[in-house]
């Protein structure tokens, strides 16, 4: 049966030399028996001799199963002939010409009647001893090889392993006790029926607990190797199991097995359990940052059969809920992006609208100075429009992994008086005016003049849109420990505290009312950011309610000119 067993199991490592021992198995046991049954001592002798082969065999196949099994190795060709063929046949014919020689058998051999049974009284020559001595080393190296596998295997199958080592040692404690102190089993050498009962015991080993049935090893392999935490709890929730990731857990965090409840976040999963015998679908913990759904499985020994206890698997879905928080954060910034750009599209297209219908269907009683009005207002209207698309331009730019600055030495003193300069007349109905201050002669930069300029118009646009008229904005420029600072500050309508996410995220603004008095994009500051960052640089800023803003652009100085 264990040979059939083996055959429909050919995808085993070592299939072969498992069928190949128990076939030898076989032979050594019938001459066994065949030995036992003579009556003359010839006839024992005889099948004492014929049982050689099996016993050379035996060991040797035994141990080419747990090389390949065990190491996952493959025995050589030259190896193979050498144990299986060579051997045999030398010790079959050593056995068989010892009337010859005597060296396997001396002449002291005798027939031992006892009334009750017959037995053969072997007067061992040096051959016999050579023998055994390399049957001992082939057990040896056999057991070897199985605390090898032990050392190395894995928790799932480190069980079956042990128990190999135990059953390929019984065979050489058997054989000592013959060969040393002469105990016998029915009169013969006990060694092949501890072989036969080793070879049963593993084959019902390897049946019943299914340790090659590559399924139930896949199965353990996902228990033991699980990222999952896996605890086994009695019905009275004491823990009986757990795996590595649960193991790694409790070390980490200081639990005892009794201590369960005590582990943050799980802890109420193990008391919710005990108490309800089951949990809330929807039930979520926190453990060290990171976040666990539990799934329970009750554990009985069939349906309608009485709770023995649970599995219970902590399955880590903190991935899962960053990316569910991604995914709702860009569904949320693209509704506020379409918010943002209706919003921000509706008020100039209307103005534009507006403005040129009256052109068109008023023409002859439109006045130069009504018409003059109309026009400007259509234009500052399509400028907003045109600041809008250009925001809209440079923050999908800024994301493209293409996007690159030109850099090169730059004096920031330049840049900012062309920046303020060109402010000079924005808004002119609020007479604002800007006062720009330099405590330093020029002031050297590694930059995009370009992009630098960008978020300094950016920033004083923000301090002139938010400030009272006939108010003032200060500029001011200076460098300190390698380092260059453009101050702008406004005595405006100040930013609300904690603010500073929406200040520089994108399609945000502080006053994102429908009554607010100052529209944009909510992309100019985020625009001015990811361009420091790539300067690397920063842009920052203090403010206090009602009192106005103070907004500081830092850039490492690339060269400190004399002035």
């Amino acid at each position: 049966m264990v040979i059939l067993w083996a055959r429909g199991h050919n995808g085993l490592p070592g299939h072969k030399w498992f069928i190949l021992t128990t076939l030898a198995m076989l032979w050594w046991l019938v001459s066994i028996g065949m030995e036992l049954s003579g009556q003359t001592e010839h006839c024992k002798v005889t099948w004492a001799k014929l049982a050689w082969p099996a016993i050379v065999m035996v060991p040797t196949a035994w141990a080419f199963f747990l090389y390949e099994y065990a190491l996952a190795k493959t025995v050589g060709r030259a190896t193979m002939i050498l144990g299986t063929v060579f051997h045999p046949l030398f010790i079959l014919l050593v056995a068989f010409t010892n009337p010859v020689h005597g060296l396997l058998y001396g002449p002291e051999t005798r027939l031992v009647d006892t009334g009750n049974t017959s037995f053969v009284l072997y007067d061992h020559g040096p051959i016999f001893f050579v023998a055994i001595s390399f049957l001992y080393t082939i057990i040896l190296a056999s057991c070897v090889i199985s605390l090898r596998a032990v050392r190395a295997a894995n928790p799932a199958v480190k069980g079956f392993f042990k128990r190999i080592l135990f059953v390929t040692a019984i065979p050489i404690a058997f054989s000592i006790a013959y060969n040393i102190f002469g105990f016998m089993v029915f009169g013969v050498d006990p060694t092949p029926l501890s072989f036969a009962f080793s070879i049963s015991l593993v084959a019902w080993i390897i049946i019943d607990n299914r340790w090659v049935d590559m399924n139930a090893i896949a199965r353990d392999l996902l228990y033991y190797n699980s990222r999952e935490m896996i605890f086994v709890l009695d019905v009275n929730g004491t823990l009986m199991e757990t795996n590595q990731s649960a193991k790694d857990l409790m070390r980490d965090q200081g639990a005892a097995k009794d201590t369960l409840s005590d582990i943050a976040g799980l802890g109420r999963v193990f008391d919710t359990l005990i108490s309800q015998q089951e949990l809330p679908d929807t039930l979520e913990v926190e453990n060290g940052g990171r976040h666990f759904v539990p799934r329970v499985y009750r554990i009985s020994l069939g349906k309608g059969q009485r709770l023995l206890g649970w599995a219970v698997s902590f399955v880590d879905v903190t991935i899962q809920k960053i990316a569910a928080e991604r995914a709702i954060t860009s569904e949320r910034m693209q509704a506020q992006f379409m918010s943002t750009v209706s919003h921000e599209l509706r008020t100039p297209l209307t103005v534009i609208n507006g403005s040129l219908q009256l052109l068109s269907r008023n023409r002859a009683n439109t006045s130069a100075e009504q018409a003059d009005r109309l026009i400007e207002l259509a234009t500052k209207s399509a400028t907003t429009l045109a600041k809008l698309v250009n925001d809209l331009l440079e923050t999908q730019r800024l994301e493209s992994p293409d996007f690159q600055l030109k850099f090169d030495a730059c004096d920031l003193e330049e840049i900012v008086s062309d920046a303020v300069d060109g402010m000079e007349t924005f808004q002119p109905e609020k007479n604002i005016k800007i006062l720009y201050k330099k405590q330093v002669g020029d002031v050297q930069v590694w930059a995009d003049a370009d992009r630098l300029r960008q978020v300094i118009v950016n920033v004083l646009s923000n301090a002139m849109k938010f400030s009272h008229a006939n108010a003032y904005v200060d500029v001011n420029l200076y460098a300190d420990a390698g380092m260059a600072y453009v101050v702008v500050k406004d005595t405006g309508a100040g930013i609300p505290p904690g603010s500073e996410e929406t200040v520089f995220g994108r399609f945000t603004q502080v006053d994102a009312t429908d009554t607010k008095k100052v529209y944009g994009s909510g992309l100019g500051m985020h625009i001015s950011k990811q361009l420091m960052l790539r300067h690397g640089g920063s842009i920052h800023y203090v403010s206090e309610l009602g009192m106005g803003s103070t907004f500081t652009i830092l850039i490492p100085v690339h060269h400190m000119a004399s002035s």
